[in-house]
Formats: C-alpha cells, structure tokens, sequence
C-alpha cells in the first residue's frame, strides 16, 4: 500500500481504505490551531488589489525586530517557509545534506528536487564534515521533540567548525508555553532559522513566513526569491494578528491545560505517549492500520507515521483539537482497549 506523504486529506484515506466516509469526520492529521481566530478584520481588502505589495515586508520585519531583538536586516519574510526550504535546497545542488530523523517529508522532496544528495541521521554525532548542511526541525514535526536554546547553541558551534550550515525550522515554536531564546544569528554565520506563522495564526492559505539568519545569508536568499513574494493580503493580515496578544495567550494556555489532560487519560488507558510542547504528539500503537481503520468507522482520522525513518508506523501522530472532539477519540480510544 501507497502511503500519502502529508496528512489533512481525510477523503484520500478513506478511498484508500475503501471505508464508506461518515458525513461527520474529525481530522486529527492536521496541524491547525484549535482555537478559533475572533479578532474582526477592518480591512478594505480592494483597495490592495491593484497595488504592488511592500517587497521589503517592513512593517512585519520591524515587529520581528523588536520582539526578538534581532537588527531587521537579519530578517526575511516568504512566501510560507517551504519557498525558504527550496531556496536554500537550490544552493546545495550536488552537494550531500543530513536530515535529522523522524521530520517533515518536504525537506528531502524539496532537496531531491535540486539533486542533493540526501543522508538521514538520528543523532547529532552522526553529522559529519562531508554534510554541507543539516536540517532539523524543532520542535519536531511528527514526534514535538524540542532541543533547548543551549543545545542548539552548541550544535551550532560544533557545525560551524565543520563548515556545515545548520537550518532550523521553528513553524511550531509559537504554540509552546515555555520561553524559548533565539539563535545569535547576527554572529553565526551558518544559522538559518525558518519560523512559519500559517499554523498558529490561522494563515495557510496565505502562505507566509520568515527566517532569521546572518545577513550575508538573508541577501544570499533575496538573490533567488522573487520579487513581492509576500502578498499584500498576508501581510496586512499578518501584522493584525501577531498583535492579538490575547488569542495568543489563549492558544498557549488551551494547549498547556488540554495537552496534560489528554496525556494523563491516553497513559492511563496504557498507551505510551510521548512527551511534546506543540500542538501534536506521537503515541505509540501495536498495529497502526488496525488502530486507523478503527478510528476511520467513527469519523476520527489520526495521522500514521509509516513515511517517517525511525517511527516506521509503529507510532500514529495525533493533533490535539478542540475538548469536545478531543473526548470524542479518547472515548474511542478506550472502547477500542477494552473491545
């Protein structure tokens, strides 16, 4: 059987499976945020129609700047960080990249695109100095394993010294309730941070992005990425939203609360769940296609793990949603463990 690389297309899995599809169906395979964006938008979006968009994105660059502290000359805005992660692949054509495993199936799509020669390591110790770069993504997509600013400082250091470039994708960062700190990327010069603000913020659709970097590496991207890559839409949109401070404080406190919930109920029903600071986790099963198929007659769709080096279907991945439909897949769950 074909597995489908991404999740959220719940029809395609029910073809798959050829299971009848319920006209109700939760999808737990997505990667969206379960509290709804309220905030009311006062924008005459026609009067943006006919105007080219800011091309230097300075009124997001400029928040950026003074939130993270970082100079505005070390940040880019994108088209969604996958524009960043071909545009930096492109630079790497022939040459061998590491891909820390389990993650996110784009990053070897978009290198493979370029004929990179591509190299899956577990672990940091396996990076070797005939890797051009490394990708990690963290936190982690599928499994929300999270490396510590100090770690990745080091890692950073270490890499440096090999002349590896280290590209670091933070698309979930937002959705953790601990501080996190960022990378010095005005000083290190083989540091990509790649940030996405379409999951958090309710923007998928509008693609929007950005990575932290040295400068010399900010204009090295400029030099591929086409011009007014960032709609005017997504920006105006963008900057109302990362200034709704209480739906931000909202999100990370539901996650907080309903993660341990759901946690203490999935280990007391005896599954092993590992520990994650996102939105998603991963839970370790006996037999996936049974599990999925099960959950596929109740309209609950959950996210197999068979396309990920190191899961290998031995681990479904799970998005926390709203507690109501939350309830729904742990009573499921529990009907399933007690059959």
């Amino acid at each position: 059987m074909e597995w489908r690389l991404h999740g959220a297309n719940p029809e395609k899995l029910y073809e798959q499976f050829k299971i009848p599809m319920p006209d109700k169906v939760i999808d737990f395979s997505d990667n969206g945020n379960a509290i709804k964006q309220e905030k009311k938008l006062d924008i005459n979006y026609e009067s943006y129609f006919d105007t080219y968009p800011d091309d230097e994105a300075c009124g997001l660059r400029q928040l950026i700047s003074e939130r993270e502290e970082i100079p505005i000359e070390n940040i880019l805005f994108s088209n969604g960080t996958n524009e960043l992660i071909y545009i930096l692949a492109s630079y790497y054509q022939n040459k061998t990249v590491a891909i820390l495993h389990p993650t996110y199936s784009e990053y070897e799509k978009a290198l493979k695109s370029f004929h990179v020669n591509v190299e899956y390591v577990f672990d940091f110790n396996e990076v070797k100095e005939t890797h051009d770069a490394l990708f990690i993504c963290n936190p982690n997509n599928p499994t929300g394993r999270y490396f510590e600013c100090d770690v990745m400082s080091t890692l950073a250091h270490e890499l440096k010294k090999k002349h590896v470039d280290l590209i670091i994708d933070e698309a979930y960062i937002d959705f953790m309730s601990i501080h996190h700190q960022t990378l010095d990327v005005k000083s290190l010069k083989n540091v990509y941070i790649l940030r996405s603000l379409t999951k958090f913020y309710h923007l998928s659709g509008l693609r929007i992005g950005y990575v932290l970097s040295h400068v010399n590496n900010i204009n090295k991207i400029k030099d591929r990425q086409p011009t007014w890559s960032v709609n005017s839409i997504a920006q105006i949109v963008s900057l109302t939203y990362l200034n709704d401070f209480d739906f931000i404080d909202k999100t990370k406190e539901f996650y907080d609360k309903e993660r341990k919930r759901m946690f203490h109920r999935l280990r007391k029903l005896g599954f092993e769940v590992f520990d994650s600071p996102v939105n998603f986790f991963v839970m370790k099963v006996d037999d996936d296609i049974k599990l999925i198929k099960y959950l596929l007659t109740k309209g609950l769709v959950v996210r197999h793990t068979r396309n990920h080096p190191g899961l290998d279907g031995d681990y479904i991945r799970i998005t926390i949603k709203s507690v109501e439909e939350n309830n729904l897949l742990l009573d499921a769950l529990e009907t399933y463990v007690n059959q």
